[in-house]
């Protein structure tokens, strides 16, 4: 039942009448058809035209009740039933496009218009959706005029030009800015050169003549530029203060990271003994801490794997390993004799693992490099030497347990696919420089280059998981992956002299057509369509048009319209890229490299890198510092070849000849390139995408 109902878009007032003296002091509104609603918080109801007949015949009846009480037995017309027929009929006056406000028996209300009436319901579409009422849910409504509806009744009374300010101030207080403007443009209908109106609607006085903000303030040779409008003099200086900000602000924390970096003597350094490990590390006490804590969670999840009696520690010539961590890879280099590529080693002689703090590679890290060599030191616990088994197996099993983790200080999570070794052997497969298994099993240890190490993780993978990846390993029946697996470790633990890598890789081809009864063209055959629909892990995360990455730490943004490229479609050293959707053949992309020197980027360093991913360069625009989006970049745009991959002889593969421009940026642990390509023809209309990548590209290490 609906107690009250209230239509406040009156244009006059009729008096109330109360006939007891319980509902004295009431009051009530009449609508512009002269009905009369009732609000219950007042409960109040009135006298209209058309309600006069039905009072008289209240009060009759209350007569006679009061004079003949055996009257009572028959049935009168009480007030409730009156006023459930006046409510009726209230309600039912609503229609489609009537303004209401409702209040709701079960507690909160609407206000907003009514797009749909059915019966006793209606549809009320406000600010958050549309809701669907009925009559009976109704404790209160109240009808009322739209702003429209209000502003053309005060238009009628607009005489001067202040007169159609007011009603402009008025409609712009409501919210509605198009009426508010109609009204000052009426107002200098009125008045030409009122200046009230003429600021309202934007415009500025200038020699003489208003007109549009914009209009004037090219006309003073202004522009517009972080919401001011500046002259050009104005405009260059800004950019120089907002480039020497963000320079600031992009490289915060860099002096922290170059203490780390620049670490302590090594007379300074007290070794860190723990349950297996003694750790030597002049990076900061911190991170030699931290360092000594990753190898402990290392040994943990080693242990899980390799089990006592199956792997009997007999061949550790301590009972603790040793394990160096230089403060940076420049020291490392200089210490070790080793080039930029190597990020670490495991001694055969000694067994102690050597280190740097800071990246390897894209994605690299020094907890990985730590697991992967910490691995060949466990190896080196179990077999009698790692020269006595075949380098692929050493180095797939590494690769296995240390790229492809998931560490921290307390906890390592194994079976992790190692990113940048998938990538690296689903180009090959695709571009036809894979080593066949054959060739792999026969490679000798002085041969063995990087470009193996992916080749022999994926054949440990396939056979730890096979067609059940990632969720069971080789303990499943169906895996015959498995079965090859654990027949060939336990021939790798008897080996006691040096490799014939002959020997042992027809006795690894005979197992495979044992328990598979395929050829080893078959098996392999599988195996890289295997590898290829494996998932490449992103390095960030894409939002809409936005890219992050918290492992390389920075922020890009493709241009509008395009789409990003899938991670099996990257380039080597690639995080990311996005090509355009048009006729025209347009790509964007980051790359990420370890800064070796950690050291601010120069001219011979980006040189390096171009010489690196481009062939048969020849230069349009030199290389040369430039700001791009606050960041101080090495930029040139050349003709050149991509270097799409690199065979397992180190001869390149190069793409065709295309319009290429670089931004490289440096941090303290990163070199990154940002590189746009496209036809020479389509260069001076494609630019503009390099330039709104290279300016919104963000470091936020």
């Amino acid at each position: 039942m609906i107690h009250a109902q209230t239509v406040r878009q009156s244009s006059g007032c009729i008096d109330a009448w109360t006939p007891f003296g319980s509902m004295a002091e009431k009051s009530s509104t009449q609508d512009s058809r002269g009905e009369i609603m009732r609000n219950s918080k007042s409960s109040t109801f009135s006298l209209r035209p058309r309600s006069l007949f039905m009072v008289s015949l209240f009060m009759v009846s209350l007569i006679l009740t009061l004079l003949c009480p055996a009257f009572v037995s028959s049935t009168p017309l009480s007030s409730s039933a009156l006023e459930a027929a006046e409510l009726k009929d209230e309600f039912s006056a609503l229609k489609v496009g009537d303004r209401v406000r409702v209040v709701l028996r079960r507690g909160g209300r609407y206000e907003g218009e009514v797009v749909e009436k059915s019966g006793e319901s209606i549809s009320i579409k406000h600010k958050f959706g549309t809701a669907k009422v009925t009559r009976q849910e109704c404790l209160e409504w109240e009808r009322f005029k739209t702003i429209p509806e209000q502003y053309e009744e005060r238009s009628e009374s607009c005489k001067t030009a202040n007169d159609w300010c007011d009603l402009g101030d008025w409609a712009l207080e409501q919210g509605e800015v198009d009426l508010s403007k109609q009204a000052f443009r009426k107002a200098t209908e009125v008045q030409s050169n009122n200046s009230r109106a003429r600021k309202a609607l934007g415009e500025i006085e200038y020699e003489g003549k208003w007109m549009p903000l914009e209009e004037a303030m090219k006309a003073q040779g202004k522009e517009l530029y972080g919401g001011e409008w500046l002259t050009a003099e104005e405009i260059a200086q800004r950019e120089e203060d907002d480039s020497a900000a963000q320079r600031a602000e992009s490289l915060k924390g860099r002096d922290a990271y170059v203490e780390e970096l620049r670490g302590r003597a090594w007379a300074e350094v007290e070794p860190l003994v723990t349950p297996h490990y003694v750790v030597f590390c002049n990076s900061t006490e911190e991170n030699a801490q931290y360092y000594a804590d990753v190898m402990e969670s290392l040994y943990k999840a080693y242990d899980k794997v390799f089990i006592e009696k199956f792997w009997p520690r007999k061949f550790r010539k301590s009972p603790r390993s040793e394990v160096f961590i230089h403060a940076n890879h420049q020291q490392f280099m200089d210490w070790t004799g080793n080039g930029p590529g190597i990020g670490g080693f495991y001694n055969l002689l000694r067994q102690d693992v050597t280190g740097y703090h800071g990246s390897f590679g894209s994605t690299g890290s020094t907890e990985e490099v730590l697991a992967h060599e910490g691995t060949h030191q466990f190896e080196g616990m179990i077999f009698r030497s790692l020269r006595y088994l075949p380098i692929w197996f050493v180095e797939g099993l590494a690769v296995y347990f240390g790229d492809g983790s998931k560490i921290s200080r307390r906890k390592v999570e194994i079976n992790q696919i190692p990113r940048d070794r998938l990538v690296g052997l689903q180009q090959a497969i695709e571009d036809g420089s894979y080593c066949d298994l054959k060739k792999l099993l026969r490679v000798p240890q002085q041969r063995f280059g990087g470009f193996f190490y992916g080749h022999a993780w994926g054949i440990l993978y396939w056979c730890i998981y096979g067609n059940q990846a990632p969720v069971k390993a080789w303990t499943t029946k169906e895996n015959t992956g498995g079965k090859i697996l654990e027949d060939w470790l336990y021939h790798v633990q008897d080996m006691d002299s040096n490799c014939d890598y002959e020997k042992e890789a027809l006795f690894f081809e005979e197992l495979i057509t044992r328990h598979t009864g395929q050829t080893i063209e078959e098996w392999e055959e599988e195996y890289k369509a295997w590898i290829l629909k494996l998932p490449v892990e992103e390095i960030g995360r894409k939002r809409g048009r936005e890219f992050s990455s918290e492992a390389i730490k920075i922020e890009t943004t493709k241009p509008a319209g395009w789409r990003w490229e899938k991670s099996g479609g990257l380039f080597s050293d690639e995080v990311v890229a996005s090509l355009s959707t048009g006729s025209k053949k347009r790509r964007v992309s980051t790359y990420a490299w370890p800064n070796w020197q950690h050291a601010e980027l120069n001219e011979e360093y980006a040189r390096s890198l171009i010489g690196n991913i481009f062939r048969d360069t020849e230069y349009i625009e030199v290389l040369a510092e430039k700001q791009m989006g606050g960041n101080p970049m090495m930029v040139a745009v050349f003709d050149g070849k991509r270097v799409l991959g690199v065979g397992e002889n180190n001869t390149p593969e190069l793409g065709e000849i295309r319009r290429y421009a670089v931004g490289f940026f440096g941090s303290p642990d990163k070199i990154y390139g940002n590189v746009f390509e496209c036809d020479a023809a389509d260069w001076d209309e494609a630019r503009k995408y390099f330039e709104e990548y290279t300016a919104k590209f963000k470091y936020t290490g």
